[in-house]
This record gives structure tokens, sequence and C-alpha cells, in this order.
């Protein structure tokens, strides 16, 4: 299998890194890869991780929830339930943040989040890596969906908004998309960045069950601390976080069907919900984060 070693820090460039842990890739291919922490800012990171080119055999499985359209099974059918609650609080904390109505979802998937907004009266476009997602979206929702390719043709300062929900985790060039991500906002611009977070309670709980760790086609691993200084680094402005509570539940049910074979579906509620207690009554580590950042004027 080709692969790629990091030899420096995606975040702060060091060399120095060590093995924080191994996982197992319960979705695909049942491959156990390792993840290496940098010891000079603490930033996670799947290393060695296969090549673009390979990744892409990585997400062909129809278990892949983000791109699948069954709701056969508890797990599946929880996701698209919690999903439909999610996209009006998605749409509400877009409107609250954004300045105007130009919209681009970065890895929007089947489209659903990019719908509801359209719908809402947005200039909608998305751009999705996946070609089956991508015909999703035009057919059901007769949406703009465009691959990667077409991110450089939008006009620099152009964009009122700029949405990633659960994707800069999976994006090889990071800092390069980022540095992208700036360009082609106007100032005052919005970029909405959700992502799993390795400080949360149930991340401590499973280890390298926990199923937000997803290896390796999540080739970073966030926390609130490595979020801020990667977009900070690249000129945004952090204004807050939200915690997505929901997510505790779901991830904490994968959890316990890795770590025990079968559905757990009342011990994955219990650790979803004292992941939530516990975030709630610390430092807002929840299980996933929506981060809010803004293109200074």
């Amino acid at each position: 299998m080709p692969t790629q070693i990091l030899t420096d820090c995606p975040v702060c460039g060091s060399s120095d890194k060590s093995l924080f842990l191994s996982c197992k890739d319960h979705f695909v291919s049942g491959e156990t890869f390792t993840i290496s922490r940098c010891n000079a800012c603490g930033f996670c990171f799947t290393d060695p991780r296969p090549s673009p080119e390979e990744s892409a055999r990585y997400y062909e499985s129809d278990k892949y929830v983000s791109h699948s359209r069954t709701s056969e099974g508890l797990t599946n059918y929880l996701f698209h339930r919690a999903r439909r609650y999610t996209l009006g609080s998605k749409k509400r904390l877009t409107r609250k943040y954004a300045s105007g109505k130009n919209l681009l979802d970065y890895g929007c998937g089947t489209g659903a989040f990019l719908s509801v907004m359209k719908a809402a009266g947005w200039n909608t476009r998305g751009i999705e890596p996946n070609p089956i997602a991508r015909n999703h979206a035009a057919e059901q929702y007769g949406l703009e969906v465009y691959d990667e390719t077409a991110l450089e043709s939008i006009p620099d300062n152009t964009l009122d908004a700029i949405t990633l929900w659960h994707v800069l985790e999976h994006i090889y060039p990071m800092k390069d998309r980022i540095h992208t991500f700036h360009k082609k906002l106007k100032k005052d611009g919005t970029l909405i960045v959700a992502v799993p977070n390795m400080n949360a309670y149930d991340a401590k709980h499973y280890g390298p069950y926990w199923a937000a760790y997803d290896v390796p086609r999540h080739i970073y691993h966030f926390t609130p601390e490595s979020m801020v200084r990667l977009l900070t680094d690249a000129g945004f402005s952090y204004r807050r976080s939200k915690g997505m509570w929901l997510d505790a539940f779901y991830i904490s049910l994968l959890s316990e069907k890795y770590k025990r074979g079968s559905d757990q579906f009342i011990r994955g509620m219990f650790f979803g919900l004292l992941s939530n207690f516990s975030a709630f009554l610390g430092k807002r580590n929840y299980s996933s984060i929506i981060y809010i950042f803004k293109k200074p004027n």
C-alpha cells in the first residue's frame, strides 16, 4: 500500500513526534493505523497514512454513513434522525454569523445542508470529491456541486461564508486549503468548521476504539487548542465555539460496537450522556465542536 510518512507537524512544523496510539479501521479494511503526536505542540495526525491516490478505496463502503442514504440498522437510523435536527441548527448558526448569502459548503456530501440553505434563499454552491455523492446532490436537490478543482475558479473576496461539516480532518493539503478559503472569503466573511474533539470524555474513555478517530479517513485529530492555533496562524479571527451534543451519542454507540462487537444501545447512550455532562461541567470538551472564525476587515 502506498503510504506517506509525515516528517513535520502539520500545525507547528516541528519534526519531534512520538507514538500516540494504534487503532483499527472498522469500516472498510480492518487494517491497523498509528497516530503520532507532535511533542512540540501536541497535535495528533495519522502517520503513516495512505497516499491521496490510495485513500479513495477507504471510502468505498455503504457503511460510510455520511455518503449513505440507508437507514438500516439502529446506528444509521439514529444518525439520519439526528441529522434532520442538526440541519436546522446549522442553518440558524450560519445565518447568525454570515454577513451575506453567498455560501460554499466544502465537502458537501450528498447535499442535505446545501439543500436547506438553498430553500432559505441562499446562493449556494458545493464542492465534493466523491462522484456518487455529487450526482446524488444534483439529481435529488438540483444543486451546483463540483469537484475540488473548482475551488480555484471561485473569484477571490466573493464568498460570505464557507462551511466544513466534519471535513477538515480528511483534507490532505490542509494548510493550502485554509489559505485558499481565506482568499475566497470577503472581508468579515465567516468560516465555520466542525470536527471531532479528541479531548472529549468519550474519546478518553474509548481510547483506540473511539469511532471518531476513523483512521485512515481522518488524517488529523483536533483539540480546541490546535484548531484555534491552526486557523489564527492562517489569518482568521476566532469568534466562538459550540458543542455538537448529539454527536456524543452517535460516536459512543459506534465505539461500543467496535469495542464489543455488537450494538450496545444502553451502554452507548449512557456514555454519550456522560460525555455531554462532563463537557457541560468542565471545559466544554464536547465530542464534536463547531468553530466560528472571521476573516478580519
